[in-house]
């Protein structure tokens, strides 16, 4: 397909999803509340009913508002892309290593391995290798409904798309020919006043308080978000923590992993509920409750972009999201790592004290909004720019920077084909968030 002919079919999807003019094709042959439920009623059944507490929380997540529903349906959005015209700039850079599921909340600041405070992208429980373009377009629509819900008017939406592009493709530009991706961080003094403030509260954060606020004298506290567990589930994340400590960057040693206690966690995540996550807390470097550690270990399954791109790696269970992890973001996480609970692959990482997740209601004004969207899509670039050649086990026997690089040939046409699909897509979102409440409200199953 040319350039214009992919534009052109992407103006077709806004005029569909917006509904009009009233004689388009639908280019969508699906039930989006059928989409949802299949996927979701196939965790009920992976999981013999033991996570329909979640299941049903998810439910009313989803429900809340078109953005909880789409941050929740990755996998609609996949395959949603399945059907829809591919952009006419994804013509290089189609297997790159890439999170899955951008979405602006999943960023945030966090400690570096090295102990520098850090904005970075957040979740990978969702990374695959595919075109870069699915997630930049997945990040607009993200953009586009996180403003709508602000209300933000459509020009500045459309301001806002345009920088999140143009600074995509610059940094893409930066990176090509240059090792700099490898290294490249926003800290402090490299972000804008938002991320800049985020990066401040979690360098000011304190192990003792994210310790006093789950556990006391060395267990878990009575909470209403934490379950205890068989016994049997115990041994089991017992002997899962003993096998994933050397499969973390920096292994925990024997006597760090000891286990001290054990909880089912529940009610988190939008996109994961349902999925089986525990915390188990260990010994830490001394035997005082105060270095403590918390590891959240987190079910995994499929990812949501993996059916357009099945073959894509052989990477599979939580070794696939801690490694993705440790490509796509610098000085991630020492302590992710994988293994399994019984018969179930879970992603093992530090529940950190010095995690601040951005929040859309942060993003309050221009300035924040267009500084914020800059950080995001400089993050994306880097990301898509790290797991290459350069990264030994990624399976990428090319530079992914030039080859994205060379892709973009018109960056006002990479901008107008992104701005006719994040639009129209989130009109989508909105009408199939709209079709799953009245499901929701019908009583109709929904997992």
């Amino acid at each position: 397909m040319s350039r214009l002919a992919g534009v052109a079919a992407l103006s077709v999807l806004t005029l569909v999803v917006t509904g009009s003019p009233a004689h388009a094709a639908p280019l969508l042959s699906r039930d989006p509340v059928a989409v949802v439920y299949a996927r979701d009623h196939a965790l009920h059944l992976l999981n013999g009913g033991a996570t329909d507490d979640d299941l049903q929380a998810r439910t009313t997540k989803l429900a809340a508002s078109a953005w909880g529903f789409f941050r929740g349906t990755s996998p609609l959005y996949y395959r949603d892309l399945g059907e829809l015209p591919a952009s006419a700039y994804a013509t290089a850079g189609g297997d790159v290593w890439i999170t899955g599921d951008a979405h602006l909340e999943n960023t945030g600041a966090d400690r570096g391995a090295d102990g520098t405070a850090q904005y970075q992208l957040t979740d990978t429980d969702d990374a695959w290798r595919g075109s870069w373009t699915w997630e930049l377009r997945r990040e607009a629509v993200s953009l586009v409904l996180a403003e709508r819900a602000g209300g933000r008017s459509a020009a500045k939406i459309t301001t806002d798309l345009n920088t999140l592009v143009a600074e995509y493709a610059q940094w893409i530009a930066k990176f090509h020919g240059t090792d700099d991706e490898l290294t490249y961080r926003l800290v402090k003094s490299t972000s804008s006043n938002l991320t800049e403030d985020l990066i401040d509260a979690s360098a000011s954060d304190k192990r003792s308080d994210l310790l006093a606020k789950w556990t006391s004298g060395g267990l878990f506290k009575s909470d209403p978000e934490l379950q205890a567990v068989p016994a049997a589930t115990r041994t089991q994340l017992v002997n899962a923590v003993a096998a994933y400590r050397t499969t973390a960057s920096t292994p925990l040693s024997a006597s760090a992993a000891t286990v001290k206690d054990v909880r089912r966690r529940l009610g988190a995540g939008t996109g994961s509920l349902g999925r089986y996550r525990w915390y188990v807390l260990v010994e830490g470097a001394t035997t005082s409750a105060s270095d403590d550690v918390l590891l959240e270990l987190k079910q995994q399954v499929d990812p949501a972009p993996k059916p357009l791109a099945p073959s894509a790696t052989t990477l599979t269970g939580g070794q696939r999201p801690a490694l993705a992890l440790r490509w796509l973001v610098a000085q991630s996480d020492p302590l992710a790592g994988w293994a399994s609970v019984g018969t179930t692959p879970v992603l093992v990482r530090e529940k950190s004290p010095f995690a601040e997740d951005l929040s859309i209601d942060d993003l309050d004004s221009s300035t924040v909004w267009d500084d914020s969207v800059r950080d995001v899509a400089r993050l994306l670039a880097a990301a898509h720019s790290r797991a290459d050649q350069d990264l030994a086990g990624t399976g990428l026997a090319y530079s992914a920077d030039a080859a994205i690089d060379g892709a973009i040939t018109s960056v006002s046409g990479l901008q107008a084909e992104t701005r006719a699909f994040a639009t129209g897509y989130a009109d989508q979102v909105t009408s199939d968030w709209q079709a799953y409440v009245t499901a929701k409200n019908a009583g109709r199953p929904l997992f």
